[in-house]
C-alpha cells in the first residue's frame, strides 16, 4: 500500500530472489505457496510498483511457517528503479529491457505547457516529428498525411487513426499522462503494423484515495516574424486555453475526467485552432472476486480548424500558396471497455476501443470534396502466465476492423486485421531474455497479405548498475487506407492514390550498454547503443508529375511508392538523470543520434512522371542531390535533444534545445516548382537549433506560475520544404492544484 495514503497499490510486482512470481490483487493482497528446497529459506523479497521506490527485504521461512507481511511504498525519486510496461507488455525495471527505450515524466508536461503530445515527443532523443509525423532514428522521412512506421498507443492500445494510420495527437487527454514510454526498433512482434519503427506509450494516471483536482489556465502570444516580408499582420496572434482535471475513489470504483479547451489565432496567414475535449476514466473493484477490475475509458473531441500545406513563396512563407486555405469542424470520439483478473498464476486482460471520426472539409473549390469519416473497432486478448520463478510468457489475440466512408479516400473502404502473438520472458539473477512471435493477417477490400515476424532479445547484468543488451527484431507495415486511395487536390498541387502499393517489411539489430551512475544525490543511467535496420518495399510519398491535364500535359502530385530496399545505420548516446545537488533539484535528459539512411537500390523504376513525354522515376533521377551517398530523402543525419531543469525552493528554471543538420536530399521537383526555395534551404544549411526557456515560482501548495517561451531566439526554422516554423511564443500559465 502506499506509505503516506495507505492506499491498495494494484498490481504491484512480487519478485523473490529476483524472479517475478506474483503481483498483488485489487485489493492490494498477493499471497504466495514457496516451494522450499531445504528446511529453512532466507528469500530476499521484492515488491516494485511504477512510480515507487523498490521495497527489498530478507525473510526467513520454514516449511511449517505462515507469514503475513505489511508493505508500504514509498513514492520514488530514484531514476535507476523506473519501471516501464511497453518492453514487454508487463511491468519491468527499465535497467533489464532489451531494446533502447526513453521514459519522459509528467513534469515535463506541466512545466513545458504542453498543448500537443506532438511538441513534447519532439523533445525525446532520436525522435522526431514533422507535420504531425514521428519518425525514431530517420526511419521515416516527410509523408504528409497518410501512415507511420511508428506505433501510438494510449495506455497499450493503438491510437492511430484507422483510415490514414496517423497519430490522434489532439485527442490524447494531456491533464492525465503519467508518463511516456518510448521503444526503439522495430516492435512489431507485441503492437503490430505501424511498429516497424518502435512505438510511443502514453499511460495514465489512476486515482488515488484522495481526490485530486488540478486546473491549468495559461494564454500566450506570438512573436513578431524574424523578417519583415513574413509579417502579414500588425494584430495580437494570441494562444490560450485551460486544462481541468479531477479524480476520486469511493468504496470499488474509482474515475477520473478530464477537459481541455484550446484556442490558437495561429501564426500563418488564415490558419486557426480552436477545440473542446473531455476525457474520462473508470475502474470498478468487484466486491466478491478480489482479482476482478473493470472500467470504461473515453474521449469526446469537437475541431474546428484551418491550415494550409505549402507556402506561397519562401519571401512570403506565412502565405498560402494560391491563398488556399482549408477549412476542417471535426467530432471524434473514443470509447474504451476494459476487464481484467488474475486466476492462480495467469492474469487475464480484455481491452476494446470504439473510434470514430468525421471530418468536415470545407474547401473553396466546390468541385473537391475532402469529407471523411470513418469507424475504427479494436479488441485484444492478453494472458500473461508465470510459467516459474524464471520464465514468464505473454501471449494474446488482437482484431482491428475499420469502416471508411470517404469522397476523399474514393468511397466506402473497409480494412481489417488479425494477429496472434507471443513473447517469452526470462529473468534469473543477472541475466533477462526474451524470444517472440506474430502472426498477423491484413485485408483491404477482401485483398487480403499474411506475415509472421519474429524478435528476441538479451540483458546482462555485467557490474554493478552495468547493463550490456543485444537484440534483434522483425517488423512490417501494411498500405492504409489512405495511402491506397486518397485523392484530393489543394490548389495547383493533387495527390493521387495508388492501389497497387505494397506492404513493407524490415528487420532491426542493436547493441547497447546502459551505464547507471550516481553523484552524490544525482543519480541517473548514460545509454549507449549501436543499431542497423533494413527495409524492403519502403513505401514513402514521392512528389513528382504522377497526373495529366486535358491537353495531357504533368500535373505537380504527390504519391505514395514502393521505393525498393533501404538501410539505416548509426549510433546514438543519452544521459537521463535526477537528483539534488546541494538544495538544487536537477532533472535532464539528454541525448544525440547519428544516422546513415540511404537507398540501396538507386536505379530501381518505381514510376513514371507524366506528360508530353514519360520518364522514369526513381532514386537518382527524383532527388534534389545524389552525392551524398544516395542519402534517403527528409532525413536529418544528426539530432541533438536536451532538457534540464533545476528547482530551488519555490523557484523552477528549465532550458531544452533542438538540434537538426541540414535535410541534405529531398524531391527535385520542390525545387522547379519553387525557384527560391534554395534560398531558404541555405538559411539552415548548418543545421537548426531552437532554444525554449521557461521558469515557474510556487506561491503556495496550491498556487504556482509559470513562463514558457518557445524558440527563445525567435530563429527562422524550416523543417521540411515550404513550410516555416512558428516564430518565438510568450506563454503564460498558472497551475491550481486543489
Amino acid at each position: 500500500m502506499d506509505f503516506e495514503s495507505n492506499e491498495a497499490l494494484i498490481g504491484a510486482i512480487i519478485s523473490i530472489d529476483n524472479n517475478i512470481i506474483s503481483s498483488t490483487d485489487n485489493r492490494g493482497n498477493f499471497s504466495l505457496n514457496y516451494k522450499l528446497n531445504k528446511q529453512i529459506n532466507k528469500l530476499k523479497l521484492q515488491v516494485m510498483y511504477l512510480g515507487y521506490d523498490t521495497h527489498s527485504d530478507s525473510i526467513l521461512i520454514t516449511n511449517r511457517s505462515e507469514i503475513e507481511l505489511s508493505i508500504k511504498l514509498k513514492t520514488s525519486k530514484n531514476q535507476l528503479d523506473q519501471l516501464i510496461v511497453s518492453a514487454g507488455r508487463y511491468e519491468q525495471s527499465v535497467k533489464k529491457v532489451t531494446v533502447s527505450t526513453e521514459v519522459i515524466k509528467p513534469y515535463l508536461i506541466e512545466n513545458r505547457i504542453t498543448t500537443n503530445m506532438d511538441k513534447l515527443v519532439d523533445q525525446i532523443p532520436s525522435v522526431n516529428v514533422v507535420d504531425g509525423q514521428v519518425s525514431i532514428r530517420s526511419g521515416s522521412g516527410w509523408s504528409y498525411g497518410a501512415g507511420s512506421r511508428v506505433m501510438v498507443l494510449l495506455d497499450g492500445i493503438p491510437f492511430l487513426s484507422g483510415d490514414a494510420g496517423q497519430p490522434q495527437w489532439k485527442f490524447l487527454p494531456i491533464e492525465n499522462v503519467e508518463q511516456v514510454e518510448v521503444i526503439k526498433g522495430a516492435s512489431s512482434v507485441l503492437y503490430g503494423s505501424s511498429a516497424l519503427n518502435g512505438m510511443i506509450n502514453f499511460r495514465t494516471k489512476l486515482a488515488s484515495d484522495k481526490p485530486i483536482t488540478n486546473i491549468n489556465l495559461f494564454s500566450g502570444v506570438y512573436n513578431n516574424a524574424p523578417r519583415k516580408d513574413l509579417q502579414w499582420s500588425n494584430k495580437a496572434r494570441l494562444q490560450n486555453g485551460f486544462n481541468i482535471f479531477h479524480s476520486n475513489k469511493y468504496e470499488n470504483m474509482a474515475y477520473g475526467i478530464g477537459l481541455n479547451y484550446f484556442k490558437d489565432d495561429g501564426y500563418r496567414w488564415g490558419e486557426n485552432d480552436q477545440r473542446l475535449r473531455i476525457s474520462f476514466n473508470t475502474r470498478f473493484n468487484s466486491k466478491k472476486i478480489p482479482s476482478l477490475q473493470y472500467g470504461l475509458n473515453g474521449s469526446i473531441l469537437v475541431t474546428d480548424a484551418a491550415s494550409f500545406l505549402l507556402w506561397e513563396s519562401y519571401k512570403y512563407g506565412y502565405i498560402a500558396g494560391d491563398t488556399l486555405i482549408t477549412n476542417t469542424n471535426s467530432y471524434n470520439h473514443s470509447f474504451d471497455p476494459y476487464v481484467s483478473f488474475i486466476r492462480g498464476r495467469i492474469k487475464h486482460n480484455f481491452k476494446g476501443r470504439w473510434v470514430y471520426s468525421n471530418n468536415r472539409i470545407y474547401n473553396p473549390d466546390p468541385t473537391v470534396n475532402q469529407n471523411n469519416a470513418n469507424h475504427t473497432l479494436y479488441s485484444e486478448y492478453q494472458s500473461q502466465i508465470s510459467l516459474s520463478k524464471e520464465f514468464l510468457l505473454n501471449a494474446g489475440l488482437v482484431s482491428q476492423y475499420t469502416i471508411s466512408n470517404s469522397p476523399l479516400f474514393q468511397g466506402k473502404q473497409n480494412a481489417s486485421n488479425y494477429a496472434g502473438f507471443a513473447q517469452l520472458d526470462y529473468n534469473h539473477k543477472r541475466w533477462s531474455a526474451n524470444a517472440g512471435m506474430r502472426y498477423e493477417t491484413y485485408s483491404i477490400n477482401g485483398n487480403s497479405e499474411s506475415k509472421p515476424v519474429f524478435r528476441t532479445g538479451l540483458n546482462f547484468e555485467a557490474a554493478k548498475a552495468t547493463f550490456i543488451r543485444a537484440s534483434f527484431g522483425q517488423g512490417y507495415r501494411f498500405p492504409t487506407i489512405a495511402e491506397m486511395f486518397i485523392s484530393t487536390t489543394a490548389g495547383s498541387i493533387t495527390v493521387v492514390p495508388n492501389p497497387n502499393l505494397k506492404s513493407e517489411s524490415g528487420w532491426n539489430a542493436e547493441i547497447g550498454l546502459k551505464q547507471g551512475f550516481k553523484i552524490k544525490g544525482f543519480k541517473g543511467f548514460v545509454d549507449a547503443a549501436y543499431f542497423f535496420t533494413q527495409y524492403q518495399n519502403m513505401m514513402e510519398f514521392n512528389f513528382g508529375l504522377f497526373k495529366v491535364d486535358k491537353d495531357n500535359n504533368g500535373v505537380p502530385a504527390f504519391k505514395s511508392l514502393n521505393v525498393g530496399e533501404t538501410r539505416i545505420t548509426g549510433a546514438e548516446i543519452s544521459i537521463s538523470g535526477e537528483g539534488k545537488i546541494g538544495e538544487v533539484l536537477i532533472q535532464s535528459i539528454l541525448g544525440y543520434t547519428y544516422t546513415n539512411p540511404i537507398a540501396l537500390q538507386p536505379d530501381l523504376v518505381y514510376s513514371y512522371d507524366l506528360g508530353q513525354s514519360p520518364t522514369p522515376r526513381n532514386y537518382s533521377s527524383s532527388s534534389s542531390d545524389t552525392t551524398a551517398n544516395n542519402l534517403l530523402k527528409y532525413r536529418f543525419q544528426h539530432l541533438a535533444k536536451l532538457d534540464v531543469q533545476a528547482t530551488y525552493k519555490k523557484w523552477s528554471l528549465g532550458l531544452s534545445s533542438r538540434y537538426n543538420s541540414y535535410m541534405g536530399n529531398i524531391d527535385k521537383f520542390f525545387l522547379f516548382l519553387y525557384p527560391d526555395l534554395n534560398d531558404a534551404r541555405g538559411m539552415g544549411k548548418e543545421g537548426d537549433l531552437i532554444f525554449d526557456a521557461r521558469g515557474s515560482y510556487k506561491i503556495n501548495q496550491k498556487l504556482t506560475t509559470n513562463l514558457m517561451v518557445s524558440n527563445l531566439l525567435n530563429r527562422e526554422v524550416m523543417t521540411r520544404p515550404a513550410d516555416l516554423r512558428p516564430p518565438r511564443l510568450f506563454v503564460l500559465q498558472l497551475q491550481i492544484k486543489l
